[in-house]
């Protein structure tokens, strides 16, 4: 099932059945997490919503396909980790959700061409955008910092 996302995008919904196996509805065929990243790499709104119940698990298979693509050398440190989680309760938390996706802002959105996405992964860009991830991580760390200082 195709419709159109909140900001002219297209969306496409995803049913999750019980046996983990994602289904899109508009295209008639089973998808894996590899098509789902896709999707969502090309631009793609993408709705996963539990077969059975309805529950939006969008969040959830988004957070899988993130951590399943980290390969080891993690985008975010054990330690920005943990204290996301020691945060995400705190009084002040959508203050620190805005931060993160202003300091996301700063980052070119990838470009496609063909059909594939271009990627910071190699070449000439490698270097400044591994330095403006570090960048983001230590901002990251500094606004937790200023929760903790504030949840005092």
């Amino acid at each position: 099932m195709t419709e159109l996302g909140e900001v002219g995008r297209p969306s496409v919904i995803i049913r999750k059945y019980a046996n983990r196996r994602l289904y899109d509805a508009g295209r008639s065929r089973y998808v894996t997490l590899d098509d789902v990243a896709a999707m969502v790499g090309a631009g793609t709104r993408v709705r996963v919503l539990a077969a059975g119940s309805g529950a939006d698990l969008t969040r959830q298979v988004l957070a899988q396909i993130f951590f399943e693509g980290e390969n080891g050398d993690g985008l975010l440190d054990e330690g920005v980790l943990t204290r996301l989680i020691q945060l995400r309760r705190h009084p002040e938390r959508g203050v620190l959700s805005r931060h993160i996706t202003q300091a996301l802002d700063t980052f070119p959105r990838p470009k496609t061409t063909g059909g594939e996405v271009v990627t910071f992964t190699g070449g000439p860009a490698a270097g400044p955008a591994r330095a403006r991830i570090d960048a983001l991580q230590a901002r990251l760390r500094r606004l937790i910092g200023e929760a903790d200082r504030t949840r005092k």
